[in-house]
């Protein structure tokens, strides 16, 4: 792979056309990279997996619900309105607390098992256009500048450029929630 001298900011791809980066990265649109580019690109980019992170217990999670400064004032609070005899207010105040770390807490499990699902959904593959050809390939060993090729209900396995697209829509439901695709 030859580096362009015509210097691009790849941590903003979006603010330059598909050709721009195209050219940069040295790729043909119609026959995608040479086999011979993909172990170099690998070596010089890495993997495309999702970082691997230590998981947190839920005890973890939940004790992670009381290091903000707020709630310790709430709780600060709770302890000068209890000691004044403003019974009300301290309950008022420790439900507070309590409602609010269930919700972070249930939350950010949600989050973290989410994640988890992600990774076991099993082995995705992606189609890429490599030397001319289309190949089914695992997602995992998509590389820079690789042209991938999407069909209705593939799963787009990796941040990708679109090039291309007719009547696009994309099923956000795992981000979002969002039941129906969007344009």
């Amino acid at each position: 792979m030859q580096v362009n001298d015509n210097y691009i900011d790849m941590s903003t791809p979006w603010a330059h056309s598909a050709d721009s980066i195209l050219k940069y990265l040295d790729v043909d649109s119609k026959n995608g990279l040479a086999t011979s580019e993909i172990a170099q690109r690998r070596k010089l980019y890495g993997r495309n997996l999702l970082r691997e992170i230590k998981k947190k217990s839920a005890w973890l999670i939940l004790f992670e619900q009381f290091k903000s400064l707020i709630i310790w004032l709430l709780v600060a609070a709770g302890a000068v309105s209890f000691a004044f005899g403003e019974f009300v207010e301290g309950l008022a105040i420790a439900i507070v607390i309590i409602i609010n770390a269930a919700i972070g807490f249930f939350t950010e499990l949600k989050a973290v098992r989410s994640m988890d699902a992600l990774r076991k959904m099993g082995r995705v593959t992606a189609v890429v256009r490599r030397d001319g050809d289309h190949v089914v390939i695992p997602a995992d060993e998509v590389v820079v500048g690789d042209i991938a090729v999407f069909e209705g209900g593939d799963v787009v396995s990796a941040d990708i450029r679109l090039i291309d697209a007719s009547k696009l829509q994309a099923n956000e439901s795992a981000l979002t929630g969002e039941s129906l695709p969007v344009s």
